[in-house]
């Protein structure tokens, strides 16, 4: 059963907030989803899931990367986070109470919130010429990051 992402979602901070939050959800909370849910709220902005599994694993060592993507399954199921496609990436996982847009550098990889008002002059314009309604922060935003810029 999903729900709305609890509006105090990033106030947990450590295991037992986790773990009360999953429970608070109805979900049995395992060790395995605790580090996991921990590893999301610690870490700022969306993550791959080999590098969740890693910070998963500093918590629970004997994680492995499937129970991570499982445990993404069912965290996403209860609303309490969801993905971004990352152009030719892997999918990224973020908190569902994580609103803005991810912005990913099509040379280097590196990934970035924008804040979705920078783009609502475009998506007013689009509604506007089209009748469509953009909707971005399911996919990422191909960029280029000033780093990479540089080296062009």
């Amino acid at each position: 059963m999903r729900r709305e992402p609890a509006a105090d979602l990033g106030q947990a901070s450590n295991p037992t907030d986790a773990e009360a939050l999953l429970r608070d959800y109805g979900c049995r909370a395992t060790r395995s989803r605790v580090a996991v849910l921990e590893a999301l709220l610690s870490h700022d902005g969306p993550i791959g899931a080999a590098e969740l599994t890693e910070l998963a694993q500093a918590r629970e060592p004997s994680i492995h990367e499937a129970t991570v993507y499982r445990t993404i399954g069912v965290l996403s199921e209860l609303g309490l986070v969801n993905h971004v496609h990352a152009g030719h990436g892997p999918s990224l996982v973020r908190l569902a109470t994580n609103n803005d847009l991810v912005a990913v550098c099509q040379d280097c990889g590196k990934i970035a919130d924008v804040p979705a008002a920078a783009v609502a002059p475009l998506i007013d314009a689009v509604k506007e010429d089209s009748g469509f309604v953009l909707e971005p922060g399911h996919f990422a935003l191909e960029a280029v990051c000033a780093t990479c810029l540089k080296l062009r």
